[in-house]
């Protein structure tokens, strides 16, 4: 285990993860779900966490997912049925996965941390941030994108992405599910929605990262081109990790723009984790693939973020301020 491991101070975003954000009670029934890949350690240290509440742990672990949203063995899918509340804490995400959607319709709330590390878990970082507070702006702010029409992402590395939003929810995520059939990617605190299917045009420069497909931060630029709400083309030296992800999925519904959110935790800073870079302040990510979860219509196989560090998303020519000033 990390010499982190013994720190109180750092296990207490464990019980921030626990407490805040999961509202676990005693005599609950808790799920840990991990893969071959994951830090064992910090899922034995979060059992353990669980323990001190009373709560009846259960961890199982299986072989990374081949796709971020890929469905996990059908014996977890089974477990996760009988969880009251789950907590993944894969090297790779499954969130997006329908044995997920299934246990949430049954009352399960789930908490998605995959790629947690022991720096994201640092006293002062992301778990620090006031998730109740900023809850209430990400749903103020999904509310602007109940009512938007068209929406405009650029970024000074050149991003430049119009589509509609017209008849779409926002989706605010704001790290706790502390209700039943809750859903929750702590430490990320985000909101966002899913463009209208067929509606997206333009290029995204991703500077950040494209999640569970490398490393979490790219040497060098993705350029994504879009036409007609689908992917037509990606550009750059790190370009063949989507491309490999894509051939790999092996199906064209991986193509449609699923998703734009901006980051809200002003608390995250790069080279944590995969969730700690996509909530930071100021940031904002786009998806490819599933869309299903944000209200649309494209059941694929995966859902794959892409991360820009810095970008601007408006809402019928209106700025979105995610410091919520």
């Amino acid at each position: 285990m990390s010499r982190c491991a013994s720190r109180p101070e750092c296990l207490d975003a464990l019980r921030v993860l626990a407490t805040t954000c999961a509202g676990v009670r005693a005599g609950e029934r808790a799920l840990i779900v991990t893969d071959f890949a994951a830090d064992v350690g910090i899922a034995d240290a979060l059992a353990t966490t669980l323990r001190a509440f009373q709560v009846d742990v259960v961890h199982v672990a299986f072989a990374p997912a081949a796709l971020p949203g890929g469905e996990p063995p059908a014996p977890v899918s089974a477990a996760m049925l009988e969880a009251d509340v789950i907590f993944e804490l894969t090297s790779v995400f499954v969130g997006s996965c329908q044995a997920r959607r299934d246990a949430c319709a049954r009352g399960a709330r789930y908490l998605t941390v995959p790629g947690l590390t022991w720096t994201t878990l640092r006293p002062g970082g992301p778990f620090g941030a006031d998730f109740h507070a900023l809850g209430e702006l990400a749903r103020r702010l999904a509310a602007r994108f109940d009512a938007a029409s068209e929406f405009h992402l650029t970024s000074k590395a050149g991003t430049d992405l119009r589509g509609s939003f017209e008849g779409r929810r926002g989706r605010p995520l704001w790290g706790i599910a502390d209700a039943a059939g809750g859903y929750a990617a702590p430490p990320d605190i985000e909101v966002g929605a899913s463009p209208v299917e067929g509606s997206a045009e333009g290029r995204v420069v991703v500077d950040g990262s494209l999640l569970f497909l490398g490393p979490d931060q790219l040497a060098s630029p993705v350029e994504l081109r879009f036409a007609a709400g689908r992917l037509t083309g990606v550009a750059g030296a790190e370009a063949w990790r989507l491309e490999d992800a894509l051939d790999r999925a092996g199906d064209e519904r991986m193509t449609n723009l699923a998703e734009v959110s901006i980051g809200l935790n002003p608390r995250s800073r790069p080279g944590g984790s995969a969730l700690e870079l996509e909530g930071i302040v100021g940031g904002a990510h786009v998806a490819l693939g599933n869309n299903v979860s944000y209200g649309g219509s494209v059941d694929a196989p995966s859902h794959l973020d892409c991360v820009l560090l810095e970008a601007t998303l408006a809402l019928d020519g209106e700025p979105l301020e995610p410091r919520g000033s």
